[in-house]
């Protein structure tokens, strides 16, 4: 093996930023190749950047929940805090319990396909067992009820609670995309 030997002093500072950043930016800081690393790494069975942090990326996240990025997009313009780890948007697992926490109205309990971060919070079992578990098509007479209360006044929220469906999906059938393609 032709390159430099590890000293013990790298071995912990890799161990250290491993914790803390992506490959990358751990094998410029230690002027090492990032195969280095990575072998490195493997050998000594240093786990990477992901499995060494309380944070789940943009994807993992809407799996999990069972929602679309955008939708949790949405959520960032509402106040869920983020972090950019080039290439990742990433969030803190005590951010999005916040989030949830305090916006029950954006998700569906009986949506989220993992429930080990929230299950050890009762707010979370209740909304589970109170949250509709499948997802069904608006019929034309919701559709029309919808717009009725929304023209008498009613807030989405409220409209939301009337017909037990959650307000994303209120504010979607009012303004998405059914104006562009023409559907209802």
């Amino acid at each position: 093996m032709g390159g430099r030997a590890w000293s013990q002093e790298e071995l912990i500072r890799l161990e250290e930023l491993t914790e803390k950043y992506p490959l990358a930016t751990v094998a410029r800081k230690l002027n090492r190749s990032e195969n280095a690393v990575f072998l490195k790494r493997q050998r000594t069975g240093i786990g990477g950047f992901m499995a060494n942090t309380d944070m789940l990326t943009r994807n993992t996240l809407s799996r999990i929940l069972g929602v679309e990025n955008r939708t949790i997009q949405y959520w960032e313009r509402k106040g869920l805090k983020s972090v950019r780890k080039k290439p990742y948007v990433m969030y803190r697992q005590q951010d999005i319990i916040r989030y949830m926490k305090e916006h029950p109205e954006d998700w569906n309990a009986a949506r989220v396909i993992d429930d080990t971060l929230f299950m050890q919070y009762p707010w979370f079992k209740e909304k589970r067992k109170n949250d509709i578990s499948h997802k069904y098509n608006w019929t034309q007479t919701e559709v029309s009820q919808m717009k009725m209360l929304r023209k008498q006044g009613f807030t989405i929220r409220e409209i939301a609670e009337k017909m037990n469906r959650s307000e994303s999906s209120i504010k979607y059938k009012l303004y998405g995309r059914e104006k562009s393609n023409g559907r209802s």
